[in-house]
């Protein structure tokens, strides 16, 4: 693990004690926690955007493909193919034959 030195503004100190408090670990353990999700936030956001692909996601969150579309269902994001997508897809591999 590499350490970092960086300066944290007072809103996010406070962020960081009061989920330390809550689940009862240290603030170092709070701030990874935090980073984390914020890290899947902006990933997510990104994927629903069309930005990166699935597996792209998966890659950029070192998780499994189902593991990264669980966690993409759990905040609440559906997939970004549409049905015009996959009928494309379809009929192009119909013609390929």
């Amino acid at each position: 693990m590499k350490v970092k030195s960086m300066r944290i503004p007072e809103d996010i100190d406070k962020a960081i004690g009061y989920v330390a408090r809550v689940e009862k670990i240290e603030n170092t353990h709070s701030l990874r926690k935090l980073a984390r999700m914020g890290f899947e936030s902006y990933v997510a956001r990104e994927y629903k955007t069309g930005k990166i692909t699935l597996r792209e996601a998966a890659e950029l969150l070192n998780l499994t493909l189902s593991e990264t579309t669980d966690l993409l269902s759990d905040v609440g994001v559906k997939g970004n193919i549409h049905a015009a997508d996959v009928m494309k897809s379809i009929a192009s591999s119909i013609n390929l034959r």
